[in-house]
């Protein structure tokens, strides 16, 4: 008998062995809609103790560059300033996102009445808790050894209070785990992980080496190796949920919510890291990354095949493609102009940037050069003006969405898809009419969050910082800094001079609407 037939022996004696406790499935905690087959394929068939034994193998080769190589060398002191900076950015962001995916996992294992399906949710359940130790370590290790540490320690806290995480934590974290256990998996491994992951930690290694950054490429593709895995969960759990029949109306509706709800900030998150933090330029655009790992390989390989099922692709799939030539412009201009809100610092773009942007994007610097020669002249604290404040002089800021907490500046900063509307006694404003649409089908799981502009509505942005806890331990220079010249640092008076009230754009709209019926009876 062959090794691999005596393996396919062994895994399915052990499958065998399955049981069924009552607290389980007696009355299961966390209920899915989805009908679940009881046998299917293991795609890996992989045994705890096989799994362990190559996982510990590669910890011992991650862990080992990083805390030998890697430190005898100081390889942090060569990487560029601005690359460094948007890792206290991803450092902070993947972490948690791994371990949301660990929760779903743990919830899947007890939703899911199928020994073969649960035996991978294990071993994921595992490789998450790996990846975020693993990405901590490396934050670590860039806070022991790069030039401005602040902000790396940051990530925690301000994943649920800063105005850009917030968006994350809600359009990507609460509202998959805190749903159907099954519509988690089509969330995380279906979505996130095969058609994001390629992008994040094999195409970010690519930018993270040309930048002269030796480190991150380690540990990152440490963790891809382990995503392929994950992509057969999500392969294997969606094969299944086709078995029924009765699961297919439903799961074409999570699918379609669901790519709308990672796209919608992970598409803006990426694009600003891929073509406004490398120093170096990598050859292509995230619109080019985009098209070849999301749009080709997610799209047209893997989706494509489920289409037979009578699965199609997501309804606004199509509609993500476009939105990545314009989002991410949008989302950096609203990112820069917010500085001061953040825990990183920032860098004004060089006429080079400019024109590798150009080439990439035609049309772009005739589209945005006003803001960025805008926010060149205000990065100079003498200046004595914030970009945020006169964005809310000129008109109000952009609202903040209900459902996704993004700023409603979608394609376009200029055309936006902002909606208004007044739901119960509240009036509410999303992004799009498909953030309205996913927010009424359970208006509860949304309303957790205030908005970002109304929590500090009509508060001075020095007292904002203040409270969001970015000052440095001085007591009086901030952490964000909109440009990454440290000798001369902008400080909390520096900002209070500028005289920048934060005002909630609902409320003003609300004030408007009000006072124009007021003026036409």
């Amino acid at each position: 008998m062959s090794r691999a037939t005596l393996l396919d022996t062994a895994h399915d004696r052990v499958k065998d062995l399955d049981w069924e406790p009552d607290y389980v499935f007696g009355e299961a905690r966390y209920p899915t809609r989805y009908k679940i087959p009881k046998k299917t394929k293991d795609p890996f068939k992989h045994l705890v103790r096989q799994y362990c034994a190559m996982e510990r193998e590669k910890d011992d080769r991650v862990y080992g560059s990083v805390s030998d190589v890697c430190t005898r060398t100081r390889s942090v002191s060569k990487v560029q300033e601005r690359w460094g900076e948007a890792m206290k950015l991803m450092l902070t962001a993947v972490p948690v996102a791994e371990y949301a995916v660990q929760k779903s996992m743990a919830l899947l294992i007890e939703a899911v009445d199928n020994a073969e399906l649960r035996q991978g949710y294990l071993a994921q359940m595992m490789d998450e808790q790996r990846h975020y130790s693993q990405e901590y370590y490396l934050a670590r290790y860039f806070a022991k050894y790069w030039k401005d540490p602040h902000g790396f320690a940051m990530g925690i806290k301000h994943k649920s209070q800063n105005l850009f995480f917030r968006p994350f934590r809600a359009g990507f974290i609460d509202t998959m785990v805190n749903g159907d256990p099954i519509m988690s998996c089509l969330g995380h491994p279906l979505i996130a992980e095969t058609a994001y992951t390629n992008p994040l930690f094999v195409a970010v290694t690519e930018l993270a080496a040309a930048n002269g950054d030796d480190v991150t490429p380690s540990v990152f593709l440490s963790i891809q190796s382990d995503e392929v895995r994950h992509m057969a969960n999500g392969y294997a759990t969606i094969s299944a949920l086709l078995s029924e029949p009765d699961n297919l109306p439903i799961l074409q509706e999570d699918l379609d919510d669901l790519w709308w709800q990672t796209s919608r900030f992970f598409d803006p998150f990426l694009g600003v890291i891929y073509d406004y933090f490398p120093k170096v330029r990598a050859s292509r655009s995230w619109a080019e990354y985009w098209d070849e790992w999301i749009w080709e390989d997610f799209g047209g390989s893997y989706l494509a095949r489920l289409e037979p099922f009578g699965l199609r692709p997501p309804a606004t799939f199509a509609q993500s493609r476009d939105n990545v030539r314009v989002a991410q412009h949008q989302a950096a201009m609203f990112a820069f102009a917010a500085w001061p809100l953040q825990f990183f610092r920032f860098d004004v773009p060089t006429p080079a940037d400019f024109e590798w942007l150009e080439g990439k994007y035609p049309g772009y610097w005739d589209e945005n050069s006003t803001f960025w020669e805008m926010y060149e002249a205000m990065a100079d604290p003498a200046e004595g003006a914030a970009v945020l404040g006169v964005l809310g002089s000129i008109g109000r800021l952009p609202t903040l969405c209900r459902m996704c907490q993004m700023p409603a500046i979608f394609p376009k900063i200029s055309e936006p898809t902002e909606r208004i509307v007044k739901k119960g006694d509240r009036w509410e404003a999303f992004c799009s009419i498909e953030c309205e649409r996913i927010f009424d089908k359970a208006p509860h799981r949304y309303m957790g969050y205030t908005p970002f502009f109304e929590r500090y509505d009509g508060w001075d942005l020095a007292d904002i910082v203040i409270d969001q806890g970015l000052v440095r331990a001085d007591g009086k220079t901030l952490v964000g800094q909109p440009r990454l010249d440290t000798d001369r640092m902008w400080t909390v008076e520096d900002l209070r001079r500028c005289e920048v009230t934060i005002e909630d754009p609902v409320r003003l709209y609300v004030e408007e609407m009000e006072a124009e019926a007021e003026a036409d009876r």
